[in-house]
């Protein structure tokens, strides 16, 4: 067990002595005074702390390109005319020297800034045998080697530094470029030796932020680096065991249900678990500091960033299947929509959206925007300058979060994983009725031979874990029930049955993940996992294209995947 003492409120308040003033400074990215260019080792956890919370503070600089970069290159979403030059260039795969997001710097400044920490932290300060500040160590070394994945799936080459630089622009052609096929296996060697190590138990808030949710964690991470790298069983395994450490479950409560099959109202549970984090990057509480201006930019009277035209038509038209309660097992209707999406009631009334849903007033009343990032949003005062007309008369959001992973990010990727090492009927039961005990043991759900292999990470029956599938979450409880049609097709070879889940995994995390910066990375990665890569991708950024032949002439060229 570890000795560890957690940080407390008290320890946190000298932290903040030594140079800060409040919790809201801790996330300012203006603030530099984590620099270690005095040469000081770090050597206390409150030390090792503050420096965390500088790096965090400089991560906030690539918040917004996370999800802006991630999606706009994928296929869930289009611009607008009104968009800016630079988003209207990255959707379209050309983009110029002097767009507002190809700088790099802010990514290495991040990763510098990990560099300083990790050459001054001290691993070897002990306390009844327990290295005090390893946990520090791996939290740091973790957000550096995120930073560097980031890059890589954005850039397509990094220059991969691991020593502290004092002039890093001076020095940073200096280091050869090194491609992301090449950079992941590097990056997996570096986190290996970690996968279990604790990260630190500072949990009190910092600015209303529990900390163990704002630090990367090892095993997603390096789950996703193995996943990328077409290592399924790692992958799988290191999902597992961070959902066997931690828990997570799919829970039915946090899913839309139509009240009935009138279809004359709905309960939205769902809006909450866009802010239940599993890791995140935090924004500060005040105003006048910086924020992702994700909001302005999709839930507008003159928005930038829409859903795809298909997207919304294949979410309105999923057929969703109604039970009365958790405990029946008789479908009582079919009924249409994912309410993860639109939701329209019969007479055309519509609910508060989940993911995207119809402006509500004036003349584009009729078109969808993306309500996500609205839902996540922060209320905040008369003092924040907007021109969102959205807003008028009522108090305008500012968003403190971007988040990362959440569970059912979890889940799918150990679904795609398991699905890749030979196991869709395990992989298919995450969407449809979830991994529990009851699914595991029922002997028919899951084929038997899936699991005659004894691997460690298909043992959710010991785990006692209250699953749920995802799919439920917004196409009804009944999705799980015999009869709805919802299964893998009777009579496909195994590798038949493994490129059908995969399609419905990649449809499942478009509905539950949706503009949260992941849709590019998924379908590159998925893509991957196939014989004729990257035909999947291609044809399915393509198809969002005004014109699809030339979309897809221009990603012939994988060069062009990359922000230039």
């Amino acid at each position: 067990m570890k000795i560890r003492h957690i940080i407390s409120s008290l320890a946190v308040g000298a932290v903040l002595a030594t140079g800060l003033t409040s919790c809201e400074d801790i996330f300012d990215t203006d603030s530099d005074s984590y620099r270690y260019d005095n040469g000081n080792k770090i050597d206390t956890e409150a030390d090792a702390l503050y420096s965390t919370l500088g790096i965090l503070s400089q991560l906030q600089k690539i918040g917004e390109r996370y999800v802006l970069l991630g999606e706009l290159r994928g296929d869930l979403v289009t611009v607008t005319p009104d968009a800016s030059f630079s988003l209207r260039e990255i959707s379209d795969f050309e983009v110029s020297a002097d767009n507002e997001y190809v700088s790099t710097r802010d990514y290495y400044s991040v990763i510098n800034n990990c560099n300083f920490a990790l050459d001054r932290i001290d691993t070897e300060i002990k306390v009844n045998s327990e290295r005090l500040l390893l946990p520090d160590y791996v939290a740091i070394l973790a957000i550096r080697d995120w930073t560097y994945f980031q890059m890589a799936l954005n850039f397509g080459a990094v220059r991969y530094i691991t020593e502290p630089q004092l002039s890093l622009e001076d020095t940073l052609e200096d280091y050869p470029l090194i491609g992301i096929d090449d950079l992941v296996p590097m990056l997996i060697r570096n986190l290996e030796p970690y996968a279990n190590e604790e990260l630190p138990d500072n949990n009190d808030p910092v600015d209303g932020f529990e900390m163990r949710y704002c630090y990367v964690q090892p095993r997603l991470l390096l789950g996703d680096l193995y996943l990328y790298n077409n290592n399924y069983e790692q992958a799988a395994s290191m999902y597992y065991a961070y959902i066997e450490e931690t828990g997570i479950v799919i829970d039915y409560n946090e899913g839309n249900r139509w009240n009935n099959t009138a279809q004359d109202g709905a309960s939205m549970m769902h809006n909450s678990t866009y802010t239940s984090a599993r890791m995140r990057i935090p924004y500060t509480s005040d105003l006048k500091d910086y924020h992702p201006d994700l909001i302005n930019l999709t839930y507008n009277t003159v928005p930038s960033i829409v859903p795809a035209d298909w997207f919304v038509e294949e979410m309105a038209t999923a057929a969703y299947y109604h039970t009365e309660n958790m405990n029946s097992n008789v479908i009582s209707g079919v009924l249409q929509g994912d309410l993860r999406g639109n939701i329209v009631y019969r007479g055309n009334k519509t609910a508060t959206p989940v993911a995207f849903g119809t402006l509500p007033t004036g003349p584009n009343s009729n078109r969808c925007l993306i309500t996500k990032f609205f839902h996540m949003g922060t209320e905040g005062s008369s003092i924040l300058s907007t021109d969102n007309e959205m807003f008028a008369g009522s108090t305008p959001r500012y968003q403190r979060e971007i988040n990362t992973f959440r569970a059912p990010h979890v889940y799918l990727r150990f679904a795609e994983a398991a699905n890749r090492a030979g196991k869709p009927s395990l992989a298919f039961a995450v969407l449809k009725c979830g991994l529990n005990p009851e699914v595991m043991n029922d002997g028919v759900t899951i084929d038997p031979e899936e699991l005659a292999d004894e691997k460690p990470w298909t043992n959710f029956s010991v785990l006692g874990l209250s699953n749920y599938g995802t799919a439920m979450r917004g196409r009804g409880l009944g999705i799980r029930l015999p009869g709805c049609g919802y299964d893998i097709p009777a009579g496909l070879a195994k590798e038949e049955k493994i490129e059908f889940v995969e399609e419905e995994i990649l449809r499942e995390l478009a509905a539950e993940t949706a503009f949260e910066g992941n849709r590019f990375f998924d379908l590159l990665r998925v893509s991957r996992h196939r014989a004729d890569h990257p035909a999947m991708m291609i044809d399915k950024i393509s198809a969002r294209a005004e014109n699809p032949d030339q979309m897809k002439a221009r990603l012939s060229s994988s060069e062009n995947w990359w922000v230039k």
